[in-house]
């Protein structure tokens, strides 16, 4: 299968410029594709990180049935992905409780990448080739927790982006609805977050544990909950449910990291993780705008509104 050559690409790299050609391809299909030597110029392999613009032709042998395809949802279910922002190097969307970051093995909502996915392919038909986007995952939030999602839009703001998150150098910031009344102000948790059992992650609670590090500072308490703003300072998996769970305030609602003993009635106009990824805030060295944020969804605010009802509000102390 002859493949086109975009003079305006010429600076990309063959990977990054077959990736971009066929965004709903895994990047580890494609370099798949290299190792079997089905990626071709002047009839021989050709390197992946070899520039477009030094090839007379770009071949592969064959053709991509049976590569692994992205599962890009069903093109009329309403997920209720909203993008905040849209420039050269990122996006930001909004991700509703309940749909995965990137395909799962359920399959059945379609996913936060499928959906870009499918836009992009859809716009095509009205770009042209230098327009081309292949949306990248730089980071996740768990599929149960609403808010905001950025993704890079170029191999560079990829790399960058990831060294960034890597590097701690990203301000993130949830808001969580969490069980019973805090009475400091602030509550820093520092403690190793480390694999369980049956898919948990658990606290290592023992003298002198240093660790993942997470600070959550009250903004409002109700009678039986409190609403903090919750800033991971370190990026482990589940590490705010984990911590609240460490410091005695699981989430409100949380089937792993829940209360023990009895089920605990929930806050009201809410079932699902009392969790929400609100702001995130880039260094400074990254050009403006560089924060985002993603306003609390309905049944969030729903919770919040109910909680706030004068019966529900408990004075405030310890700050």
């Amino acid at each position: 299968m002859d493949l086109p050559l975009h003079p305006e690409l010429g600076s990309w790299t063959v990977l990054d410029y077959l990736a971009l050609l066929w965004p709903d391809v895994a990047q580890r299909a494609i370099q798949g594709l290299f190792a079997q030597g089905r990626i071709r110029s002047g009839e021989r392999p050709v390197a992946a990180g070899r520039p477009v613009g030094e090839l007379q032709d770009l071949v592969l042998v064959g053709s991509l049935d049976g590569v692994p395809r992205m599962y890009l949802g069903n093109p009329t279910a309403r997920l209720g992905i909203e993008i905040l922002h849209e420039d050269a190097r990122l996006v930001a969307v909004t991700k509703p409780s309940g749909v995965p970051v990137v395909p799962d093995r359920e399959k059945a909502l379609g996913s936060v990448l499928g959906f870009l996915v499918r836009r992009e392919l859809e716009a095509r038909r009205a770009k042209s080739p230098a327009d081309y986007v292949r949306c990248r995952i730089v980071h996740r939030i768990d599929r149960w927790t609403s808010g905001l999602v950025l993704v890079a839009r170029t191999p560079e703001a990829e790399r960058r982006l990831s060294a960034d998150f890597e590097g701690r150098r990203v301000k993130k910031e949830y808001l969580a609805i969490l069980r019973g009344v805090v009475a400091p102000a602030r509550i820093a948790v520092s403690c190793p977050v480390v694999p369980g059992r049956k898919g948990k992650m658990r606290a290592e609670l023992r003298e002198g544990a240093g660790g993942a590090l997470t600070e959550l500072d009250v903004l409002e308490r109700f009678d039986g909950f409190t609403l903090v703003r919750a800033r991971p300072l370190t990026g482990r998996t589940h590490q705010i449910r984990v911590h609240a769970w460490a410091a005695g305030h699981p989430l409100a609602v949380d089937p792993l990291y829940g209360a023990r003993g009895e089920a605990l009635p929930a806050p009201p106009a809410i079932e699902r993780l009392t969790l929400h990824a609100h702001r995130c805030e880039l260094p400074g060295d990254w050009e403006e705008p560089r924060a985002f944020e993603c306003p609390p969804p309905a049944d969030f605010q729903a919770a919040l509104a109910a909680l706030r009802d004068p019966g529900c509000r408990t004075p405030p102390s310890g700050g």
